[in-house]
């Protein structure tokens, strides 16, 4: 009886697995973008501060 519900069990696994994928991708999307957006400010920073000096 309890072999019937492997089948099921196991796709609950692989879906959990699925979902903590996506999620873990989409945390680290944000992090990495908002780091690119800060070395972009800092850059533009760079730019206009040397330009003021020139």
């Amino acid at each position: 009886m309890l072999e019937n519900y492997f089948g099921i069990i196991e796709a609950i696994f692989v879906f959990s697995l699925a979902i903590a994928f996506y999620v873990w991708q989409m945390r680290d999307l944000k992090k990495e973008k908002l780091k690119a957006e800060a070395r972009a400010r800092e850059a533009e920073r760079e730019v206009h501060g040397e330009a003021a000096k020139d």
